[in-house]
C-alpha cells in the first residue's frame, strides 16, 4: 500500500511502540480504577440512603409532615452534594491517568509539557481586537514542546466578549503559537471566509487601522481577507497564506480559520468543537486505532501547517 502524506507525518516505529506499551499499561490499570470509583459511589449513596431513612421515617411515623418536608429538602440537597463530590473524585482519578498518559502518547515531542489548566503566555503577544474581539478567555488542555526542531504551544481556548447573558463567544477551538523563521516586519492578519457566505461576509477583522491587502487573484480575494500595517511586505506572502488557510478549512470546516503574524510570533486559530485530547470514558478500553491515532494525526496536521506558515 502506498504511503500517504499523513503516514509520513506520524511518529516513527519506536515512538509508536512506546505509545502502544503505554496504552496496554493504561488498559491494565483502568478496570481497577473504574471499579474503585463505582464502589466509592455506591458506598456513598448507600450511606446517604440509610441516613435519609433514619431521619425521615420517624417524622413520617410521628405525623410531622412539615418537618418531613424540610427533611426531604435537606436530604435531597445533601444527596446532590454527595453525588457532586463522588463524581469529582472519579473525574480526579481520570484526570490523574490523563496527566500521566497524554505526555507518554505524545512522547515523540521533545521537551513536552502538558497542562489541563492555566493561561498560555502567548495570549499577551497575540494581536488583540484588530485580530479577534476578546475580553475574556477560558482554556482547557495545553501542550507545548518541539517536533523536529519546530517549537510550538497548542491550547484549546475559548475567547469571548461581555459577561452573563450578554456574553458572546468569538472563538472556540485550538490556537497554535509558534516562532517564524524570518519574521514579518509588522502585523499581518489573514482569514478564510466561511463557505457559501464568502461574498456576503466582509470585515472579518474589527480594527480599521490595518490596511486590506489584495492578492490580485480574484478567486483568492473573494474567499480570503488580509489586513496589515505593512502592505509592501505583505503582498508576496498572501497567496501562500491562502493555501494554508484553504487546507485547514477543508480539514476543519467549522468556522473562520485565522492566521496572525507579528514580527517573530505566529498564531494559527482553528475553530472546532472537537476535544483534541479527550480520552474515552474510564469504563471503555483505550484503543490505538479508534482513540489515539486520530489524536496524533490531528496534532501532526496542525504542526505541519503551522510549520508551513512559519516559513512564509
Amino acid at each position: 500500500m502506498a504511503e500517504t502524506a499523513l503516514d509520513r507525518l506520524m511518529p516513527g516505529p519506536d515512538a509508536l511502540a512506546r505509545i502502544r506499551a503505554e496504552i496496554d499499561g493504561y488498559n491494565s490499570e483502568r478496570p481497577r480504577v473504574a471499579r474503585q470509583a463505582r464502589m466509592r459511589l455506591a458506598a456513598s449513596f448507600a450511606g446517604w440512603a440509610l441516613v435519609s431513612a433514619a431521619v425521615c421515617w420517624p417524622l413520617v411515623a410521628g405525623g410531622y409532615s412539615r418537618l418531613f418536608g424540610l427533611a426531604c429538602v435537606a436530604m435531597l440537597f445533601g444527596g446532590y452534594v454527595l453525588y457532586d463530590r463522588a463524581i469529582a473524585a472519579r473525574d480526579g482519578f481520570r484526570q490523574a491517568l490523563r496527566d500521566r498518559l497524554l505526555p507518554s502518547l505524545f512522547g515523540f515531542v521533545d521537551e513536552l509539557r502538558y497542562s489541563n489548566s492555566g493561561t498560555p503566555r502567548f495570549l499577551e503577544r497575540m494581536p488583540g481586537n484588530e485580530f479577534l474581539r476578546r475580553t475574556d478567555s477560558r482554556h482547557r488542555d495545553m501542550l507545548s514542546g518541539s517536533h523536529d526542531g519546530f517549537a510550538f504551544t497548542l491550547c484549546e481556548t475559548e475567547l469571548s466578549v461581555g459577561r452573563g447573558s450578554k456574553r458572546e463567544v468569538t472563538f472556540d477551538g485550538v490556537i497554535v503559537a509558534f516562532q517564524q523563521e524570518d519574521g514579518f516586519p509588522g502585523t499581518l492578519l489573514a482569514a478564510k471566509r466561511p463557505g457559501r457566505l464568502a461574498k456576503a461576509i466582509r470585515d472579518l477583522f474589527d480594527d480599521g487601522r490595518l490596511t486590506e491587502v489584495r492578492s490580485d487573484d480574484e478567486s483568492i480575494d473573494a474567499s480570503h481577507e488580509f489586513r496589515t500595517d505593512n502592505p509592501q511586505a505583505a503582498g508576496p506572502r498572501v497567496a501562500a497564506m491562502a493555501k494554508a488557510l484553504d487546507y485547514l478549512a477543508d480539514v476543519w470546516p467549522e468556522g473562520v480559520v485565522r492566521i496572525a503574524l507579528r514580527h517573530k510570533d505566529g498564531f494559527l486559530l482553528v475553530p472546532t468543537k472537537k476535544d483534541f485530547f479527550e480520552l474515552p470514558p474510564i469504563g471503555v478500553p483505550l484503543d490505538f486505532e479508534r482513540h489515539v491515532q486520530p489524536m496524533i494525526a490531528d496534532l501532526m496536521t496542525l504542526l505541519a501547517t503551522a510549520r508551513l506558515v512559519s516559513r512564509i
